[in-house]
């Protein structure tokens, strides 16, 4: 009984094992080769440009505007645990809230974080050590601490204005940097880790949206920095500042300036609407088959997918077909596929699915040729089809 208890347990291990390993295999091919190294380059260059913006402006300047930066800056200005640099720290929570993804979130999460996990901290400390090294004149140059007044005219900012507007512009910069480094990331297909955990946690386990979670994160960070700044509300506002700015920017990498609509028309006139918006902007189209809840009576709505360039001249052929044709516009997070996503290969027109009015009206004509051929009487109504 032991022993089948034993092998029990021994085999279920080893499917646990198993299925580990087959969620591995399939992250790792999950892409062609080509796009998995493209991937791994935005990667690389989102860790290279957060590190930065964390190195040179947010950490030096002890910014709190949420993050793993923001925590590290928190606990090294505790008496009781300053003790540890604010490197160290980050290693810490960057892995331990890593290794609480891994058990939480699962494996397949926990993959796309592995590479930001290990190059973020490990870059923050070379930047850092280059900010050390390079010196001259006795003064560290890349350092923005310890940068000197500058002249205005023929007056001298104050050291106080001065180190204030430094801090300000730390803010600013470095909010920047880390918005493009994790939008760089994001197109990469992985993830920031760090704080992005415990948005997770409180999305999985209490149902609060994505950006309600991530907000209250760094509110609650931001908030704590507040005492560790000994009560400064300047430098929160200045850190709100810099974490709104970080948002903005992960947008505006992420998404690019690209915008993409979906307009769906019910218009009695549909084939005339569709034949100009295929062949004058050359846009592809999709007929569905549809109903009037109302009125019961059947009806096709035209969908197109179309950029921002060609907004205003949609609008302008489908009144110019329909003036009472009926329009609903939608805006599109993104649309993946041909004509839209740059990797989407080339293909020719023939492997294009065809409009339902085309593919009826090429079987009506293929019907009619073949009837013709076999000399059957039923040609005519093939005829009064076709017209």
């Amino acid at each position: 009984m032991d022993n089948e208890n034993t092998e029990s347990n021994h085999d279920t291990k080893k499917s646990w094992i198993n299925r580990k390993l087959d969620i591995i295999k399939s992250e790792l091919h999950s892409e062609p080769p080509k796009k998995a190294v493209k991937n791994l380059f935005y990667l690389i260059i989102g860790a290279l440009v957060m590190s930065a913006g964390e190195a040179f402006f947010i950490i030096p300047m002890n910014i709190i505007s949420g993050g793993v930066s923001s925590l590290a800056i928190i606990f090294h200005s505790i008496p009781a645990t300053s003790g540890i640099s604010i490197q160290t720290y980050l290693y810490i929570f960057n892995w331990g809230l890593f290794v609480l993804g891994l058990f939480t979130l699962g494996l397949r999460y926990s993959l796309r974080t592995l590479l930001f996990t290990v190059a973020y901290p490990l870059l923050v400390q070379l930047f850092t050590f280059i900010i050390d090294v390079t010196v001259i004149d006795g003064v560290r140059i890349l350092d923005v601490t310890a940068i000197n007044p500058i002249m205005v005219g023929e007056s001298q900012i104050d050291g106080t204005s001065f180190l204030a507007l430094a801090y300000l512009i730390s803010a600013l910069i470095g909010g920047t940097l880390i918005g493009a480094g994790i939008g760089y990331t994001f197109i990469g297909g992985g993830s920031s880790g760090g704080t992005d955990v415990i948005s997770l946690l409180l999305h999985k386990y209490f149902h609060i949206s994505a950006g309600a979670s991530s907000f209250i994160c760094d509110f609650i960070i931001i908030f704590a920095g507040f005492f560790a700044n000994g009560h400064n509300l300047v430098a929160s506002l200045v850190g709100i500042s810099s974490a709104i700015l970080c948002g903005l920017l992960i947008d505006k990498v992420f998404l690019g300036n690209k915008q993409y609509f979906v307009a769906l028309i019910v218009s009695k006139k549909w084939r005339e609407i569709n034949d100009i918006i295929m062949h004058d902007i050359e846009r592809g189209t999709t007929l569905i088959q549809a109903q009037g809840g109302y009125t019961r009576v059947d009806t096709v709505l035209l969908e197109v997918c179309f950029p921002r360039t060609d907004y205003s001249t949609i609008q302008n052929l489908i009144n110019g077909v329909d003036p009472n044709a009926f329009v609903t516009i939608i805006k599109a997070q993104e649309i993946v596929g041909y004509g839209f996503t740059r990797d989407t290969p080339e293909v020719n027109m023939k492997d294009l699915a065809l409009p339902p009015d085309e593919a009826q009206r090429i079987l009506l004509k293929s019907l009619k040729r073949s009837k013709k051929r076999n000399a059957l009487p039923s040609d005519k109504v093939y005829e009064g089809k076709e017209k």
